[in-house]
């Protein structure tokens, strides 16, 4: 698979944890537009989804499942996107 492939497969993840606990709607409508725009610009895409993150928690979620399946996602797609970007982890 493509990292551009990746990227929305992870994307796609997170979304559907946080549209599952009914979560962060604001933050979700913001990262969902960048499935598409990671087939244009998709470093662009990583460094938006990169600021949008930090106001997601893991913490709200109140299903211990469903909060796996969200931070699992959430640590993939940080890391990918940082792979995208070049920032290493210690940049945060």
């Amino acid at each position: 698979m493509s990292v551009r492939g990746e990227f929305r497969r992870i994307l796609g993840d997170l979304l559907a944890a946080l549209r599952d606990a009914g979560l962060a709607p604001d933050t979700a409508s913001a990262l969902e537009p960048l499935l598409e725009r990671a087939g244009d610009d998709l470093s662009g895409a990583a460094e938006a989804a990169l600021a949008l993150l930090p106001r997601l928690r893991a913490g709200a979620f109140s299903d211990a499942i469903v909060r796996r399946r969200f931070e699992d996602a959430f640590e993939r797609l940080e890391a990918v996107c940082r792979i995208i970007v070049g920032r290493p982890a210690s940049q945060r």
